[in-house]
């Protein structure tokens, strides 16, 4: 059966267990554009009403509530968002979800959350569509985290992703939407597996567990996009703001993509850490270590003192 939508009821026990002892507030946003459209966000505030100082884009198919441990283990007041097509975000009718095109989207609803310049961490393809921000908007990003995504990884992958999620069917049980993760080597965690489940499904109109983003929705015969992920090397070689890349030891930044991001991005620090792909759910305090030391080493974060990188440091 799945649980009542009650989003946050499990953040004290995320906290305690990243051995936060004062946690931050997470609230519900949604913002409405010019165009009809509906971005949603969780923000993630202090009791003392810092501005938020990072803003979260997870990958394909997951939603903001991926990197909730992850930001509070960093502590710092932010702002996740659910990407165009996913979460609680409004779908778009071309299904046309590449960096290009949902870049303005994004930039205007953190433009009505308020959200000043700051660190951008993006997950797969939210690591490619903070580039695109970065490129648009400099003046907004202070730092970019790309998070187990390089340009470099192959096209026919990412589409057989996106194919994938088209083709998924509805679920009869959580059990089932873990059962199907673990044997796709999503990962291995059931907890885990099972809060990313209770976020990414909603009951359908036939009692069934839907996905909540768009793609497994579409009419029959369409295919959705998500853009050349090779674009995004001019948006990164133009970075004049730090640069982090955390990867998985067994996610999408091979080894080879390693060594070839580090020979294009001499000046990024790479950190690598024990994880498949979704780095921030299966290592999120790793990769929260990981912002921290990188953070204050450039002085990003005023809260953050110049700390030694916790961690393998891979250059």
């Amino acid at each position: 059966m799945h649980e009542p939508d009650d989003e946050f009821s499990d953040l004290a026990a995320l906290a305690a267990a990243s051995g936060v002892t004062e946690p931050l507030r997470a609230s519900r946003q949604v913002v409405r554009g010019d165009d009809g459209r509906e971005t949603a966000a969780i923000r993630w505030d202090t009791a003392d009403g810092r501005e938020a100082r990072i803003t979260y884009l997870h990958g394909l198919g997951i939603d903001a509530h991926s990197f909730d441990q992850t930001a509070l283990a960093v502590g710092e007041p932010a702002v996740a968002l659910d990407l165009p097509g996913h979460g609680r975000s409004s779908w778009r009718d071309d299904a046309d979800y590449g960096a290009a095109v949902t870049a303005p989207q994004v930039l205007a609803a953190l433009d009505a959350l308020d959200v000043p310049p700051g660190i951008v961490v993006g997950h797969s393809l939210g690591a490619i569509l903070a580039a695109r921000l970065a490129s648009l908007a400099p003046e907004r990003v202070t730092g970019l985290v790309l998070v187990d995504m390089s340009p470099d990884f192959a096209q026919r992958a990412v589409d057989r992703i996106a194919r994938a999620l088209e083709d998924e069917e509805p679920f009869a049980s959580l059990d089932e939407v873990v059962d199907r993760a673990v044997e796709a080597r999503v990962g291995d965690d059931r907890q885990v597996l099972l809060r990313e489940a209770r976020h990414t499904t909603r009951l359908g109109a036939d009692g069934r567990l839907v996905r909540r983003h768009h793609f497994p929705h579409l009419p029959a015969g369409r295919t959705a996009s998500v853009g050349r992920f090779a674009d995004a090397w001019p948006d990164l070689e133009a970075l004049d703001v730090p640069l982090l890349l955390v990867r998985g030891d067994r996610g999408y930044v091979s080894p080879k993509l390693h060594t070839g991001f580090v020979e294009r991005l001499p000046d990024a620090r790479v950190v690598t850490v024990t994880a498949r792909h979704a780095v921030q759910n299966q290592a999120p305090l790793e990769l929260a270590t990981a912002i921290r030391a990188w953070a204050g080493d450039h002085g990003l974060l005023h809260s953050v003192e110049k700390p030694s990188p916790d961690g393998p440091v891979d250059r």
